[in-house]
């Protein structure tokens, strides 16, 4: 209890906790604190792996302070073992430490959920990722990334996770190969010429003369290979780090003899970081900005790592203390009841113990219970109760002194104080947060008044779950604090979450569908206003649903059925109101499913991103759609934006690699939000329906090559064995449908003077390709994604492609670069494309021109220029 006492209090004095991430990484001092590696419970226990894996880390550490010349290492490590491995004395219980908040997870080589080492990005280009997840055969030396040397490759994967960065080699599915404008041929994609190697096909070598003259690449099979030592200079960390000389990041040092970042490989470092350097990218992060935490000189016992394991408990006992602030409406009042019973009814076990707290002088109401018992249940249903607003400060003492009373140290035990408030209480005081983090009590904060919430930070510092949100959208905040409170298998999926109003005497019928991966509990759930109303499910083979209870001091009706493979498909769902007066109703369906390690629901999130680096700032929307650990791709992803109950956006969120999307097909959708004229508070729902049955899982696989050499004499010139990727792609038989939501967002009213009206240049494009060549009359055919006029919306007027014979002067000052001419291009109807269609064209360049690199930008009907894209070459003739 002391330690979880002390992890609390840190989190909350260092600020560490990042609210997309939930991870508590936090640098101080040149030192990196609280973070959190997790091992998953697929990964059997083996205290030699763990001691390996904590050398690995100390190693790290080093490679880590090197890389970034003297300016951080690891300093504080959490290990979070998982409840499947042999208890020790040196393991600390663990409750607030949790697999879902860490930031590189291990898991077993053949685990159905994570099959390749990989670190989970949306932004990138200086914004933290999610997580990492590492296979633990990072461990053999014969891993093709890896090569003897996992500390340099755990660094090349914290540098993603941290910082942002991309790989700088080329990924799987792209060419190995690009033209270089500075040397006049083909050379491999690489961050510096001086990491060297060959290139070869089997035993024999790919000569330049075997290049296909119509197709300009190697013969099929040609790959390039890095030597594992003997390279020139010491640069990428993010290009096959394991390379024996490599210990720093690509910078722009263009001093003679230094082999620097070089611009023009369509590595996805350059394509999405408009050309920079990884260490320009790393050195401009708020880590090492404005010179913090500059270079230091510590010694090798200064840089290891301090470790405290952790193990999950076998259980969870959770003790709950619930404080309402209702509004003074009746039907307002009404749904905040009604949505506090959907989230202690659904998804907790029966070790969950509940206090209602509405009145803090009635003390016997108030001791804890079980979550079923017929006290909490009176409680909630007393909705025409009277509610001193002067007592809330009351209510919340008495809820922390109810949790204190049971405050215990048996395995497994966490205290939850959870405040819901319409009314006058707009957040925790301060010192009411000190004290519930020195006694191991987390806060939570659901706010659905005007004001917004007083120490939001400080309480998600905590661990705790603060969001503001308006009345229509309670039942999504609830939901949202049950996901936190959860662990991943417990957590249910929400099909849909709608409101609705029904008219006096009418009907109202709806689908929804259960996809291929849904099996478990399906419950619906009808609250409504004021009068019953009629209700009939019918499951895909024509059964009604019949397992049905009705709350009319609550005012909601709650069916269930059990789901198996044969019930999945098209649900049906009739509401009849029975009288004539208008009812609102609120219909929320989802489903508790039973999860193995083969068999796991497709689940969704949502979160939004202000990027205040931009002026005015730009707001990111994005949703998360996988299965596992596997993208869930084509599905009809949108975003509904609201300020206070009305909507202001429709935006559809798109995985198509281009504008505010960094990945394609890797199961986060995104756009941008630009209707930034109502100032204030906004929430998005988002909605995902596959209506034409379109989606697919995504299942990603590493195949390992074998290691070549260049002859059978030549021992000690061994090539790193290659490692390519095979994706199975697996359509669902069902639609898929499910309704997530995110936290709120402001709009400043101050963003209206940086917009100049509210008038964003279009997006950059990020994914501009060469698609075909004719040589011989020098004309390129060009392919890329439409941004909007606004960012990703709309349409944008036109665009401006420009040209050059040399590649990195095109980037460093593409403006000088030459303009293509109307007369110039080919097939084209010369007006853009709607914002996520793919454009193409053909530019027939100047006679005599060798070889070209070309670039890129949007304009909208306002002259608004978007920044250029990324570059790309070809030639004509070597």
């Amino acid at each position: 209890m002391e330690l979880l006492k002390f992890l609390l209090f840190i989190c909350l004095m260092t600020g560490a906790c990042a609210l997309e991430t939930q991870s508590h990484l936090k640098i101080s001092r040149n030192g990196y604190q609280l973070l959190v590696v997790a091992v998953h419970d697929s990964v059997p226990d083996n205290p030699a792996l763990f001691e390996k894996i904590k050398t690995t880390f100390t190693k790290a550490s080093k490679v880590l302070y090197t890389a970034t010349r003297n300016r951080a290492y690891f300093q504080k490590i959490f290990f979070l073992l998982p409840n499947t491995w042999t208890n020790r004395p040196e393991y600390k219980p663990s409750t607030s430490v949790t697999i879902s908040g860490a930031d590189i997870i291990f898991s077993a080589p053949r685990s159905t959920r994570r099959n390749f080492s990989h670190t989970r990005m949306y932004a990138g280009c200086g914004h933290q990722g999610f997580h990492t997840q590492l296979l633990t055969d990072i461990f053999s030396n014969s891993h093709p990334l890896v090569q003897s040397s996992p500390e340099k490759f755990i660094v090349h994967e914290f540098a993603k996770l941290r910082y942002g960065v991309f790989e700088e080699y080329s990924s799987p599915g792209e060419n190995q190969f690009y033209f270089s404008t500075t040397y006049g041929r083909l050379d491999p994609v690489r961050c510096t010429v001086g990491l060297r190697g060959v290139i070869k096909n089997g035993q024999a070598f790919c000569l330049f003369s075997s290049i296909d003259p119509e197709t300009g690449e190697f013969p099929p099979g040609c790959t390039y290979i890095p030597y594992p030592f003997r390279a020139s200079g010491t640069a990428s960390m993010m290009d096959h780090q394991y390379v024996r000389e490599i210990k720093d990041f690509c910078d722009d040092d263009q001093t003679p003899g230094h082999f620097s970042h070089n611009v023009e490989p369509p590595n996805r470092q350059n394509r999405l970081c408009s050309h920079r350097s990884t260490w320009d990218i790393i050195s401009n992060t708020p880590d090492f900005l404005n010179n913090a935490n500059p270079p230091g000189s510590l010694s090798d016992s200064q840089l290891t790592p301090q470790f405290i394991v952790f193990r999950a408990p076998s259980r969870r006992r959770r003790r709950l203390a619930v404080v309402l602030d209702p509004p003074q409406e009746f039907h307002k009042r009404l749904r905040l009841h009604q949505a506090v019973d959907h989230f202690l009814t659904e998804g907790f076990d029966d070790e969950t113990k509940v206090a209602i707290i509405t009145n803090a002088a009635h003390r016997k109401g108030t001791r804890m219970r079980s979550r079923r018992s017929a006290a909490v249940k009176s409680s909630l249903q007393s909705i025409d109760q009277f509610y001193s607003l002067s007592t809330m400060r009351s209510r919340i003492r008495r809820g922390i002194e109810i949790l204190k009373k049971r405050n215990s140290t048996k395995e497994g035990m966490e205290f939850h104080l959870i405040v819901i408030s319409c009314n006058n209480q707009s957040g925790f005081e301060t010192e009411v947060l000190q004290e519930m983090a020195t006694t191991g009590i987390t806060p939570h904060f659901i706010h659905c008044g005007e004001n917004g919430i007083e120490n939001m930070e400080k309480i998600r510092l905590q661990g705790g779950h603060a969001e503001s949100r308006n009345q229509r959208s309670i039942f999504y905040a609830v939901q949202r604090l049950s996901d936190k409170l959860h662990d991943e298998k417990d957590v249910s999926v929400q099909i849909s979450n709608e409101n609705i109003e029904l008219d006096g005497d009418t009907a109202y019928h709806s689908e929804f569908s259960l996809d291929d991966s849904l099996r478990g509990e399906l419950t619906i759930r009808l609250h409504y206003s004021t009068s019953e109303p009629s209700v009939q499910v019918v499951a895909p083979n024509g059964s009604e649903c019949i397992y049905k209870s009705t709350d009319r001091k609550l005012r909601y009706i709650r069916l269930t059925s059990l789901v198996s493979h044969n019930e999945q498909g098209k649900w049906s769902i009739t509401i009849k109101n029975k009288t004539p007066n208008k009812e609102s109703i609120n219909v929320l369906v989802m489903l508790q499913p039973i999860i193995s390690e083969d068999e796991v629901p497709i689940r969704t999130n949502a979160w939004v991103k202000v990027f205040h680096e931009h002026s005015p700032p730009r707001v990111g929307v994005y949703a998360e759609v996988m299965n596992g650990g596997h993208p869930v791709v084509n599905a009809n992803v949108t975003a509904h934006v609201y300020h206070e109950d009305r909507k202001v956006a429709v935006i559809p969120l798109r995985d198509s690699g281009g504008g505010f999307d960094i990945m394609k097909n890797d199961g986060i959708y995104s756009n941008s939000f630009t209707e930034i004229e109502s100032q204030g508070r906004h929430y998005v729902e988002v909605m995902i329906e596959d209506v034409l049955t379109n989606s697919e899982i995504h299942r990603t696989y590493e195949l390992q090559l074998p290691t070549e050499k260049d002859t059978e004499d030549d021992q000690h010139d061994l090539h790193a064995p290659r490692l390519d990727y095979h994706t199975e792609k697996i359509p669902l038989r069902h639609r898929l449908k499910r309704s997530t939501s995110s936290g709120e967002f402001h709009v400043d009213h101050r963003w209206d003077s940086l917009s100049g009206g509210y008038d964003y240049p279009p997006a950059r494009i990020n994914d501009l390709t060469v698609t075909r060549v004719n040589r011989k009359d020098r004309k390129v055919s060009l392919s890329w994604t439409a941004p909007g006029s606004d960012l990703d919306n709309g349409r944008a007027s036109s665009y401006e492609i420009r040209y050059n014979t040399n590649g990195t002067a095109l980037v460093l000052n593409p403006k000088k670069g030459m303009l293509v001419k109307e007369d110039m291009l080919g097939d084209t109807s010369g007006k853009p494309k709607e914002a996520g269609q793919v454009e193409t064209v053909t530019v027939q360049f100047p006679a005599k021109m060798k070889w070209v690199a070309i670039m890129l930008r949007s304009i909208d009907e306002n002259n608004n220029a978007g920044e250029f894209s990324n570059m790309v070459t070809t030639y004509f003739v070597l």
